[in-house]
């Protein structure tokens, strides 16, 4: 019999370093060989002496796991079962070198019905097993098979020995006439970790940034326990928390100051994922990053719709957006062939729409003051950087021909061509006309909706 201890240990390169994450180490797998004993009788006369290591069981049988029947494939099927006994015995060696190495163990198992484990002799875990259990008894509940479930075994320094030791589990049906059994189990170790977490690096690194919205902390291994609320920027904690595993970015509300201090919550819940895990590192948590924010870069325009320099039938409206949010945009900041707008409604940086009185023929400048007062959201704010545009106005405008090339539905159940309606909005000016497309029995037309727009419908 194969009789190993593995304990694994991977290292990944981290932009700023190593990071070293460690896996639990498999003291053995599911589907491995054991030594059993079928339940027509009890294998040491009643007592417990079948759990313990220099119990002698040469005289049993071995086989694969999983051991079953009506339930599974593969493993050994324990085909004489029904009617006949309601309880196996299993026992399997494995080696421990130290037992000071191990921290907690986890028994994972998929089972039907019963089971009661022992290591070394002593009782580890009873999952509707009873409390004197004898080879007929009977577990306490059904269970059905097809999970694999996770147990911790308690206290592991307290049952392991040093080199061979044994685990011994009895299965247990909920009655002779039971349709199904099956027993199939691994054994997970963890290594004893008392090193805490710590943080490797932070982007962007403490001094002179330009704005302070995201904040993202890589840590030496993967943590748990991590909320929004754990960082604080001026002792405001962040809004939300993305990422996973040991790079994690925090998001905060935009604020207009100046300087800043990047704090950790005292009552954070950080965590590293050893068994039992280690708090982020005493230290680390009690430090604190200064920021200067220097917020030179002017607020853009990124886009104009319709787009500049465009032609159209008709224009009595246009909708901007800006590279951030902005404020102070006003009637007076804009100019539409010389006269302010007759409205301009948005928020932060947009979108923006901008109605003025209709434009049947003829070019249409759009102009900015030139003491506007749009400026980004700063501590000491920067203006708008503007240039002016114009749009061609022809009311007979032909705008050639609408070429469709797909249609792509996200539908719940698939693609169909039932007959329906699909209304696609598109903000730009086009000529009221008809299309008729001939694909897979579908027709398309469109439909004026506004004096700059048209609906492009399916039916």
């Amino acid at each position: 019999m194969k009789r190993q201890f593995t304990a694994l240990l991977i290292l990944f390169f981290a932009s700023a370093g190593f990071l070293q994450l460690a896996y639990a180490g498999k003291i053995f797998s599911r589907g491995s060989k054991w030594n059993y004993y079928k339940g027509n009788d009890h294998p040491s006369g009643g007592d417990l002496e079948w759990t313990e290591v220099e119990f002698d069981d040469s005289d049993w049988l071995n086989g694969k796991s999983p051991f079953r029947y009506g339930d599974g494939s593969g493993g050994t099927l324990l085909s004489d079962m029904p009617n006949q006994y309601t309880s196996v015995f299993f026992r399997k060696f494995f080696t421990v070198p130290n037992p000071k190495d191990i921290s907690e163990l986890d028994l994972i198992i998929d089972y039907d019905d019963g089971f009661i484990v022992w290591i070394n002799g002593k009782e580890v875990l009873n999952v509707g097993g009873g409390d004197d259990p004898d080879y007929d008894s009977l577990a306490t509940v059904g269970h059905e098979s097809g999970t694999f479930e996770t147990f911790a075994l308690q206290d592991p320094s307290s049952f392991l020995i040093k080199g061979q030791n044994v685990i011994s589990i009895m299965g247990l049906n909920v009655g002779m006439n039971s349709s199904d059994f099956l027993m199939n189990s691994e054994l997970q170790s963890f290594q004893s970790d008392k090193l805490s977490p710590k943080i490797i690096s932070i982007d962007p690194p403490p001094g002179e940034v330009s704005s302070l919205r995201e904040v993202t902390i890589r840590f030496n291994e993967e943590v748990d326990g991590i909320d929004a609320d754990d960082l604080w920027l001026n002792g405001k904690p962040a809004d939300t928390l993305k990422g996973g595993r040991a790079l994690w970015t925090f998001i905060f509300e935009q604020g207009n100051f100046k300087d800043a201090i990047l704090s950790w919550n005292p009552d954070h819940g950080i965590v590293d994922t050893a068994r039992p895990p280690n708090k982020l590192d005493f230290v680390t948590a009690a430090e604190t990053h200064q920021y200067s924010i220097i917020d030179n870069m002017p607020p853009t325009l990124t886009t104009v719709l319709p787009p500049q320099g465009s032609s159209v039938r008709v224009l009595d409206r246009i909708r901007i957006f800006f590279s951030e949010p902005v404020r102070g945009l006003d009637l007076e900041d804009l100019r539409i062939n010389g006269k302010q707008p007759l409205s301009i409604d948005g928020v932060a940086s947009g979108p923006w729409q901008i109605q003025f009185e209709p434009v049947m023929n003829g070019i249409v400048t759009v102009a900015w003051a030139d003491q506007h007062g749009v400026t980004d959201l700063a501590v000491e704010p920067n203006p708008l950087v503007v240039e002016d545009w114009d749009y061609k106005v022809k009311a007979n405008y032909e705008f050639g021909q609408v070429v469709i090339n797909e249609f792509i539905a996200s539908n719940r159940d698939g693609l169909k061509t039932k007959r329906g309606m699909l209304e696609i909005g598109l903000n730009c000016a086009m000529p009221v006309v008809k299309v008729s497309i001939l694909r897979d029995g579908l027709s398309l037309m469109m439909k004026p909706s506004q004096a700059s727009g048209f609906f492009l419908m399916l039916i």
